[in-house]
C-alpha cells in the first residue's frame, strides 16, 4: 500500500472537523455509519424505480475494498460525520458499464484516469459546517490532478427535487475546470390495465393473427 500523500490524502484540518483520504480497509465504520446510510438513501426506496440502497452487506464491502478511496470527515472526538467514496475500477460498480465509459472516454480509460463516485453522506449536525463541500473539493483535486473524468449518478428525485448535479458542477469548478454534463437516461414505463372495456378487442375483430 503506497504512502499517504499530503496533497491528495490530507489530512486536512477544517477546525469543526478534520478530512482524510485512504483505501485502507475500515470495517469498523459499518455500525458507524450504516444508520446514517439508511436515513440518507432509505428514502429513495420508494422514490426511484431503479435500486439505490445497498445492503448492510454491499455497504460494508465499499468501507473494506481497498480499490475504493474513502473521503472521511471526523469530528473532535473522533467520530464520523462524513463520507465519500471514490474509484478507478468501474469494476467496483456493478450497476454501470466500464465498457460505456472506456468507449466515451478512451483516452483518460488508457490511463486510469475515469473515476465513479460513490456514496456521499453527511451527519445531520454537520450538514452546516462544510463537509460535503470539503469532500468534494478533495474528490475534485484528485480528478484534476490526473486530468480525468468522475462520473456519477443521480435519480430524478435528487436531480429535480435537490439539484445535485448543478451542486455537484458549482463545487467541482472550485477546484479546477470541469464541465458537468449527462451523458445518459434510463427512463421506467409501464403499462397499466384500465379495466375491461380499455382491453377488448374490437367489435368484429377476432384474437390471433
Amino acid at each position: 500500500m503506497s504512502d499517504p500523500d499530503p496533497v491528495l490524502d490530507g489530512p486536512w484540518d477544517y477546525g469543526a472537523f478534520t478530512l482524510t483520504c485512504s483505501t485502507d480497509p475500515r470495517p469498523d465504520l459499518t455500525d458507524q455509519l450504516w444508520p446514517l446510510y439508511l436515513e440518507t438513501f432509505g428514502p429513495l426506496a420508494t422514490r426511484a424505480a431503479a435500486r439505490h440502497v445497498l445492503t448492510r452487506e454491499e455497504f460494508a464491502a465499499e468501507l473494506e475494498d481497498e480499490r475504493v478511496w474513502r473521503y472521511l470527515a471526523v469530528d473532535a472526538d473522533g467520530a464520523p460525520a462524513g463520507l465519500t467514496t471514490l474509484t478507478n475500477d468501474l469494476a467496483t460498480m456493478p450497476w454501470i458499464s466500464p465498457d460505456f465509459f472506456a468507449f466515451h472516454f478512451p483516452d483518460e480509460w488508457s490511463r486510469g484516469a475515469v473515476f465513479y463516485a460513490g456514496i456521499s453522506l453527511v451527519r445531520p449536525d454537520f450538514r452546516r459546517h462544510g463537509v460535503y463541500p470539503a469532500m468534494m473539493k478533495g474528490l475534485g483535486e484528485r480528478v484534476a490532478a490526473a486530468r480525468g473524468v468522475v462520473a456519477f449518478d443521480v435519480c430524478e428525485f435528487n436531480d429535480e427535487g435537490y439539484g445535485l448535479p448543478r451542486a455537484t458542477d458549482r463545487l467541482l469548478n472550485r477546484v479546477a475546470p470541469f464541465q458537468v454534463r449527462a451523458v445518459d437516461v434510463q427512463r421506467y414505463y409501464v403499462a397499466q390495465h384500465l379495466g375491461e372495456a380499455a382491453g377488448r378487442v374490437g367489435d368484429g375483430e377476432e384474437r390471433g393473427a
